[in-house]
């Protein structure tokens, strides 16, 4: 009977020594594994969203801008072209009849003509001609302002400019407040909107009972 008991104890013994040596070899466990790692925090994912925010916003400005540059071009053209095809509209106010030689009369009308049907070169070619040869004075004027108004429809604006000037430093012409109110509407185009503001102010002040006064104020109004 004691020895039955002595084997019961020694088996016991060892069965709790093996049990301890299993406990010492155990393999490593799976969240021991991800503790060692270096998972990615919320903070550094809301970062990183953060930061694809605000590229695909600058993205977004960068295409809004382009496209208003673009809006702004195409709104500046369609001033540009409602403002040739109003003067070409607008019948030649006060065109005289030449009493010159049949050449010279002959000259002038196929000039405006060719304006008149957008032959804007054939049209300087024509007043260029009566130019070089003496057309007189109460007819160059006219000459000038055409030959203006081509090198517009063609928007060789400095060209036009230069023609516009000299029929405001005849004494005399039936045409100073359009080539006045087409010194603005030249400048306009060109950008220069201080010129433009100059050219129709001094159009209203100079010119107070010409027709012109109201398309000058319109004019002002849209460069502001």
């Amino acid at each position: 009977m004691n020895s039955a008991a002595t084997m019961f104890r020694i088996v016991c013994v060892l069965g709790f020594a093996a049990l301890l040596c299993g406990c010492g070899t155990a393999p490593e466990t799976t969240s021991d594994t991800w503790e060692s790692g270096t998972p990615v925090s919320v903070t550094a994912r809301l970062e990183y969203r953060v930061d694809s925010l605000m590229n695909e916003n600058r993205r977004l400005n960068q295409q809004v801008e382009a496209l208003a540059t673009e809006n702004r071009n195409l709104t500046a053209r369609n001033a540009e072209l409602e403002t040739h095809i109003n003067e070409m509209t607008v019948a030649p106010k006060n065109e005289p009849t030449v009493p010159t030689s049949s050449n010279v009369a002959a000259g002038y009308e196929g000039a405006l003509a060719a304006y008149r049907s957008r032959n804007f070169d054939g049209a300087v070619e024509g007043f260029q001609a009566l130019l070089e040869g003496n057309v007189r004075e109460d007819l160059a004027d006219n000459c000038h302002y055409w030959t203006g108004e081509s090198y517009y429809g063609m928007r060789k604006y400095r060209e036009a400019i230069e023609h516009f000037r000299i029929v405001s430093d005849y004494k005399k012409s039936e045409k100073k407040d359009d080539a006045q109110l087409m010194l603005g509407n030249s400048m306009a185009a060109m950008g220069d909107k201080a010129g433009a503001r100059e050219a129709y102010n001094k159009l209203i002040s100079s010119y107070p009972a010409s027709p012109l006064v109201q398309k000058a104020k319109e004019k002002l109004a849209r460069l502001q």
